[in-house]
């Protein structure tokens, strides 16, 4: 990751070129959204128009300013918030595809796996830094006769000082 790179972008790169779960069968792949948050798409459309069986979503950055030892430099923690969001998808004869809260499991699994495999840079590699997923907020709506799951998953970026 060069000095100039955004790491929510590198973040959503990574998603977009590695994330990968199964529908409840175990064998089919499951269709991955990767959206920026604040999109004028309703959730029904992503998930039954468009076809998603899981969809991430990127949110803004927000950020705090942390000082180790009291004669090092200051430097700012940044934090990502990716929601992960499941729905019961029915295929024909209304046969469940896809369990939304085993859905969230696969999703949340492989979330985690794949930011703790790009957590550090290469040895020597400029700028080091840490990824890593700090916290999850699950909630459960029920909205008409849908049900959503979402759990939104904080990743940190820390940067090393030079």
């Amino acid at each position: 990751m060069a000095v100039w790179d955004d790491p929510r972008t590198t973040i959503k790169a990574l998603v977009d070129a590695t994330f990968a779960v199964f529908k409840d069968d175990g064998f089919t792949p499951a269709v991955i959204g990767s959206l920026w948050e604040g999109g004028p798409e309703g959730l029904l459309w992503l998930f039954y128009t468009i076809g998603y069986d899981v969809l991430l979503t990127f949110g803004d950055p927000k950020s705090r300013e942390i000082r180790r030892v009291e004669d090092e430099p200051v430097h700012y923690l940044m934090s990502y918030p990716v929601t992960v969001t499941t729905m019961n998808k029915y295929g024909l004869l209304g046969v469940i595809v896809c369990t939304a809260a085993e859905m969230q499991y696969k999703a949340t699994y492989a979330l985690r796996i794949l930011i703790e495999a790009a957590a550090r840079s290469t040895v020597g590699g400029t700028p080091a830094y840490r990824l890593h997923i700090t916290s999850d907020n699950a909630k459960f709506k029920r909205i008409g006769s849908s049900y959503i799951w979402e759990t939104v998953h904080t990743i940190e970026y820390e940067t090393g000082y030079p």
